[in-house]
Formats: structure tokens, C-alpha cells, sequence
């Protein structure tokens, strides 16, 4: 595959011997053709799927049904499962992404709950192959006039229960399968990234360098002077904290934020997903994968 014609916007490892990444083709996005691409890396080859919508997020899911989710920012939304693959609208009307602007992120919970969140807010629970549901009745403003000065940019959580959205001005809401709480935020810096840890933490990261970590009503910030940059992801694995800006992957360890080695350096990073014991950095023109030991670019 010629990687050069792509750029990759996000990505999942759907099994230990499979990953799927969204992506858009160069060519057609400066043209601003709408479309996108999944594209499915097993037994050492790519295959691509397209669809008529710029996804610009993903997740794998513990349902069979429903394997692979992603998400356009139109509020298109794609499931891969048992019965192939699906198209469906996560909301249409008033409140939907036509009304209040773009999605931006969708997440599995360890429980198989699937959220999306947007501009203004939005935020959705996916019920079944075909449906979704409005769960933002409680964080939403009411004020039409308003929803434009706000927005979720990522969301995770530890079941459906329990799930976090943060976005623009350091905004942190938790939900807890019926209603949101608004936590106070040690930051106004926009929170780009959030993980719900297997340590029984909340990770938050965003701009200038800003990471966080609380769960509940109590958030601090983690003290850090190695980088400035905007940390768009956030992910724990094999206990180390790892934070990803546009370019560079980082782990966290004894108070030091540091460059991790990898025998082929990439020039782009930006999302990390973890599964089982691999970590996969998502990058617009880099695609890497670790071990626990050693981190192999394989796009």
C-alpha cells in the first residue's frame, strides 16, 4: 500500500493479529470530496473499504454484533460484526450533528457500552446494531445560542456507568448512566485525550503539555516542564503512562516525560490505543505498533 496517498485519522487493534485504521485519500480531501476509508491490516496485508463520509474515529467493542465502530463528524456511523458491514445515523433533527456540528470521538467500555461525543456537547449511546440514543439532556444547553462555545473532544469510561467526556477550556463531565456531573478542572487548556486506566485512574492530556489525572470530583495536575506541546492521546500500558502529540510519543516515568526509541522513528503520532499487550501509535503519515519491548512501524 502506498501510504503516501493517505492520511490516518485514527485506529483500532480489533485482535492480536488484526488492526483497522479510518483514513481519508489526500487527493480527494483537498477537493473536500467526502469520503472515507477503512482499512484492515491481517496476515501481513491491507485491504480498504470505503464509505461516503469522512470518519474521523473508532473502537472495537467486546459485542460481536458490532466489532468495530466508527464514526464520521456528519454523524454517519459504521459498525463492522457478525453481519458484515453496517451504515447507520446516530441522530437526525434538532439535536443531532446536522444542528450542532461535528462528532468527534467515539469509545468502547470494558462492559461492551459504546459512547460518541461532539460539538456542543453531544453526546450518544449506541443501543443496538441500528440504534442509537441522545444521552446529553443533562450537559447540553438548552440555549441553542450557546451550544457553539463548547464541545467534547474525546470520551472513555470504565462501563456505562461511569464515563468521562473533557473538551474545550479544561471542561470535565462525568456521566453516570443517567444524568452528568460537571467535575471541577485544575485547567482551562483544552482536554484533547482521556483514558479510563486499568489502575483505577482517569488520564486527561490536551494543550501546551496539560495532563491530568483524577477520577470522580478529584483531579490534579500531573507537574510536567518537558514538553509544551498539545498531547492529543492519552494511554496506559504495561502500567507507564504514554502521551502522544502531533509528532512525538512520550512515556511518563519518575517525574520525566521522554521521547520513546523506536528503531524506525516516526515523523507523525497523535492517537494511542491499547489491547491485550500491544500499544498502536496512529499518526497522519505513521502507523507504529509495541510489544512491551520494541516498537516496529508498519505503515
Amino acid at each position: 500500500m502506498d501510504k503516501a496517498r493517505f492520511s490516518f485519522l485514527d485506529g483500532a487493534i480489533v485482535d492480536p493479529s488484526c488492526i483497522r485504521l479510518v483514513a481519508v485519500e489526500d487527493a480527494r480531501a483537498e477537493r473536500d470530496v467526502p469520503h472515507g476509508i477503512i482499512l484492515t491490516f491481517r496476515g501481513g496485508s491491507w485491504r480498504g473499504v470505503e464509505v461516503g463520509e469522512r470518519l474521523v474515529s473508532c473502537t472495537v467493542t467486546p459485542n460481536s454484533a458490532f466489532s468495530f465502530v466508527a464514526i464520521a463528524e456528519s454523524g454517519r456511523e459504521v459498525d463492522i460484526g457478525g453481519s458484515g458491514l453496517r451504515q447507520e445515523v446516530v441522530a437526525v433533527g434538532e439535536h443531532s450533528p446536522a444542528s450542532n456540528g461535528p462528532l468527534t470521538a467515539v469509545r468502547a467500555c470494558p462492559d461492551g457500552q459504546v459512547f460518541c461525543v461532539g460539538t456542543a456537547r453531544q453526546a450518544y449511546r449506541k443501543l443496538s446494531e441500528s440504534t442509537w440514543a441522545r444521552v446529553d439532556q443533562t450537559c447540553k444547553s438548552q440555549n441553542a445560542e450557546h451550544r457553539a462555545d463548547s464541545a467534547f473532544l474525546a470520551v472513555d469510561g470504565f462501563s456505562g456507568a461511569e464515563v468521562y467526556a473533557v473538551g474545550w477550556d479544561g471542561e470535565i463531565w462525568q456521566f453516570d448512566s443517567v444524568k452528568w456531573h460537571r467535575r471541577d478542572s485544575p485547567t482551562n487548556a483544552a482536554l484533547l485525550g482521556v483514558q479510563c486506566a486499568s489502575d483505577g485512574f482517569v488520564y486527561a492530556c490536551g494543550q501546551s503539555g496539560t495532563i491530568l489525572k483524577g477520577r470522580g470530583p478529584n483531579w490534579l495536575v500531573v507537574d510536567q516542564e518537558d514538553s509544551e506541546e498539545d498531547l492529543r492521546s492519552v494511554c496506559v500500558f504495561d502500567g507507564v503512562i504514554y502521551v502522544a502529540s502531533d509528532h512525538v510519543v512520550y512515556s511518563w516515568d519518575n517525574g520525566t516525560l521522554s521521547a520513546v526509541r523506536m528503531e524506525s522513528p516516526v515523523a507523525t503520532a497523535g492517537r494511542l490505543v491499547a489491547a491485550g499487550k500491544q500499544l498502536l501509535s496512529v499518526g497522519l503519515k505513521d502507523v507504529a505498533l509495541f510489544d512491551g519491548q520494541n516498537w516496529v512501524r508498519i505503515l
